[in-house]
């Protein structure tokens, strides 16, 4: 669904784990060992007066509060901002309406574009009429500059993953066929408690 490297992305999940769990652990040792809660007492207040002494130290001048210490706090908010704001686009461009669009051909009136509803519609409604499908839903987003479907599934206890592709598959290819254009489709196959309970009830259409 997007250009990100899974590595890194683990990387970073990892590195915010440890830094998570490093911190909760310093703050039970503080609470509940003495010794350590010195400790924490000790370089908490080491720190603080650092920042203060910095603070003074980097003070602009006498007529303001302003110092070199917060304008690079600063900076450095600002350069993560950026770099969020990045990431972000690089990733998509979040929901969009419209899945398929078509410029207009020799002797058309004008474009053609086929919005998410439609789809939407025309595949859950689908999928409705099988046993083993218990719920669907399509979304639809702007991954790279193109349109692509997300067919969420949650089909009964027991059935077959494999079949449930196969049928959204043709699903899809019908709606390639009725359009005309093919649409990058993404399909999630989901298991919950709804399919552990529903495993062994029957469908009353």
């Amino acid at each position: 669904m997007n250009g990100t490297n899974r590595v890194v992305n683990r990387i970073v999940l990892l590195v915010v784990g440890v830094v998570l769990l490093a911190g909760g652990a310093a703050t039970v040792l503080a609470a509940t060992w003495p010794v350590a809660g010195d400790v924490w007492s000790t370089a908490t207040s080491s720190a603080v007066d650092g920042m203060i002494g910095a603070d003074e130290r980097t003070r602009l001048s006498d007529a303001t509060t302003a110092s070199g210490l917060v304008l690079a706090v600063l900076a450095v908010l600002l350069l993560i901002v950026v770099v969020a704001i990045v990431v972000i686009a690089k990733l998509g461009g979040g929901r969009t309406g419209t899945v398929i669009r078509a410029e207009a051909a020799e002797g058309a009136q004008g474009p053609v574009t086929i919005r998410h509803g439609f789809v939407s519609d025309a595949i859950t409604h689908s999928l409705a009429g099988h046993d083993e499908i218990l719920s669907s839903r399509v979304s639809a987003r702007r991954v790279k500059g193109d349109d692509v479907l997300h067919i969420s599934v949650t089909p009964r206890r027991n059935t077959s993953p494999v079949d449930v592709a196969d049928t959204v598959t043709r699903l899809v290819d019908n709606l390639a066929t009725l359009t005309g254009q093919a649409t990058p489709t993404y399909v999630s196959i989901h298991s919950g408690v709804r399919a552990r309970l529903a495993a062994d009830q029957p469908r009353v259409n």
